[in-house]
Parts: structure tokens; sequence; C-alpha cells
């Protein structure tokens, strides 16, 4: 009997490979003085962010689970000192892959001149005869499981996008960087790659899953201001995405819903 939630489980093999990776990266910094013919130092970073995805409004009063909403973005970042002063330039490039979990469909309805809202169990994302964007009962998206709602375990929208990230950052110490404080301010534009709904679900007690691939009017390029802050290779970071994440008036409800990641971040140096 599995008595740790698989949400847990996939959320301790994420923080797992980080740490194995940051355990590797500082390994291979502390070698760093270290001259070895025939393997150059790499000139820059690798940088690993983990964090959660937030909405910043609730179309067709749609949820996301805190747990299910995630974001692992993996970046190369080139540094650039500015002469011998404490401030640096960081450019880069990499990807950044995010998962949506919905939870808590509710639709109003007016009624005798009231409105009145109804629970629709798991919404996904689906596309209407006017090419608009909509949610709508995961449930009848899976047409051979049982008529019911709960058959539905998950209904999550994932993207992936090419990231072009540009930070500024302010180092106390930036002969020791292992050691020193930073603090960095500066965006991304990131292009959609690929985004996909994935709904899974029970069907006479196996476990099923369906995707359905397509961009579901996202909107194809994003842009971000980023703030971080931390000691040596761990930070805290603030991903804000300053446009939709649906492209104007085609999302569900028409929403202007906003999206912003919270998370931490592991980076050799």
């Amino acid at each position: 009997m599995n008595l740790i939630p698989a949400e847990y489980i996939q959320i301790m093999k994420h923080f797992a490979l980080i740490l194995s990776f940051a355990t590797v990266v500082t390994v291979a910094y502390s070698q760093k003085t270290e001259k070895t013919k025939g393997l150059p130092n790499m000139p820059g970073t690798i940088q690993l962010d983990y964090g959660f995805n937030r909405l910043t409004e609730r179309p067709n009063n749609v949820r996301i689970g805190f747990w299910g909403s995630r974001t692992l973005n993996v970046y190369y970042l080139y540094d650039i000192r500015l002469g011998d002063s404490k401030f640096s330039v960081h450019p880069g490039i990499g990807f950044g892959f995010d998962r949506y979990k919905f939870i808590n469909f509710r639709k109003s309805y007016r009624v005798n001149g009231r409105d009145t809202t109804v629970a629709r169990s798991t919404p996904t994302l689906v596309i209407d005869n006017n090419g608009n964007s909509r949610f709508e009962q995961a449930a009848l998206s899976v047409y051979d499981a049982p008529d019911s709602l709960r058959a539905v375990r998950k209904s999550m929208l994932t993207t992936t996008y090419l990231d072009i990230p540009l930070e500024f950052r302010f180092s106390t110490n930036p002969y020791d960087p292992a050691r020193s404080f930073k603090v960095a301010i500066g965006g991304r534009v990131g292009f959609l790659v690929n985004a996909h709904t994935k709904i899974k679900y029970a069907d006479d007690g196996e476990n099923k899953k369906i995707k359905d691939n397509q961009n579901f009017n996202l909107t194809p390029i994003r842009y971000s201001a980023t703030l971080r802050m931390g000691v040596g290779n761990f930070s805290w970071f603030l991903h804000y995405n300053l446009n939709p994440l649906f492209e104007k008036d085609k999302g569900p409800a028409r929403t202007e819903a906003g999206t912003y990641t919270i998370g931490i971040s592991l980076a050799g140096f």
C-alpha cells in the first residue's frame, strides 16, 4: 500500500535530480583552479529553475493545483563581467517546461434573473467551433471511459518554450562567487515550441491517458520580467509574464489571465 501521493513522489524525483546536478557542478567548480590540459573551463553557467506556476485570474472559475502546476527551466547563461566592477551581464538560451494542473471547474448559469453556479468537476481545454479556447468537463473528452465524472483522475496543460533570458547581476564578491550574495534583474523572451493537454482517467480499473497536441490559442511569444537573489549556487527567483497566457479574445471566457512563477534556482559558476 503506497502511503505517499504520486504528486509528492514526482516532486521528490525532480528535487533529487536538481540536487544531484548541483553536487556535480559544485565539485567541478572546486576544481577550476586546477589547470588540466585538454579540458578548458566552460565560459558560462548552467542554471536550473524549479518553481510553481500561478494564474492572475480564474477564467470560468477554474483553479490550478499548486503541486501539480510546476516549471522546470534549463538555461545556459554566458557570464560577462563589466570591467572590475561588481556588476555583470548574463545573456543566455534554454528551454522552459511548464505545467498547469486544472481543478474545480465551475460554470455559471442565469436562471430566473439570478446567477447560479454549478460545480463541474475536472476541466480540460478544447477548441470550439469558432476556433476559440474554452474549458469543458474533461469527462466529455474521454470517449471510451464510463459516463462518470469520477473517471477522470487528472487534467493538465503542458507547454515547452525556447527561452532567451538576459540578466543584470550585482555580486558582493565577484572573485568568490560560491560565497557571494547576488541580486539580479532582467527578463526573457520565450517562443512556444509545443503545447498539449493530458487527461488521466480510469477505465474498467485500468489507468489510461489522452493527449491532445495543439496550441489552444496560447500566446506564441511570451515576455517576462525576472527577479533573482541568493547566495552562491542557490537563489530564489520570480518570473512574471508581462503578456496574457492566451491570445486576445481567443482564450476561455476571453480571459486576460497572466501567469507568474516562483521557485528556486541551482547554478554552477
